[in-house]
């Protein structure tokens, strides 16, 4: 039986293969609180109104609301979901860039409302800090291959592959103290 993948999971595969593990590591023994860094705790701080859904009290709008997608055996929340429009939303605290796994987190998104029999006209981030909506395009078929090949990807990695090391993304990694091939914690 093949097992699901978190949908936020995606946006951390593609930041470190790794920190999907650590994050696992910590989640079951230690208090977010002793591991969370000022990113992820400005980044729940976002995202308070939606998980305590007090952000809208119209009735067409879903907050925090778990979605599956059987075919790709994801789960996890949307943060945003107008009905009536068609607009997904994805708050991020702090939006500077694209990235790919700010994107194929909406797609999962999109891909389980869709399969849920929601019809999806928009997606789109929203940057907290700036008040500032950045629309993407719906994704095509040749975003869809991409995005299923980080899903297949996620789910043949092996802690013991050999992968790139990213400095730049270490440097901030609130998990770089347990990894064993981190910069700062190898002998060089």
């Amino acid at each position: 039986m093949e097992s699901y993948l978190m949908i936020t999971q995606i946006n951390d595969f593609i930041f470190c293969p790794r920190s999907i593990y650590f994050h696992d590591v910590y989640r079951g023994n230690v208090h977010a609180e002793f591991y969370n860094q000022t990113p992820q705790k400005v980044g729940l701080a976002a995202h308070a109104a939606i998980d305590d859904k007090t952000y809208s009290t119209r009735s067409e709008v879903l907050m925090g609301t778990m979605v599956y997608c059987e075919k790709y055996k994801l789960l996890g929340r949307i943060d945003l979901f107008n009905i009536s429009t068609g607009v997904l939303t994805e708050r991020k605290y702090s939006v500077t860039a694209i990235y790919d796994g700010f994107r194929y987190q909406l797609y999962a998104q999109y891909l389980a409302l869709k399969e849920m029999g929601y019809s999806i006209r928009e997606i789109r981030l929203y940057s907290k800090k700036d008040n500032k909506i950045y629309p993407l395009e719906l994704p095509s078929e040749e975003d869809i291959a991409k995005f299923e090949l980080v899903l297949a990807k996620m789910r043949n990695f092996k802690m013991t592959e050999k992968f790139t090391l990213n400095p730049n993304k270490c440097v901030h990694c609130i998990y770089r103290a347990l990894c064993d091939v981190a910069p700062d914690n190898t002998d060089e």
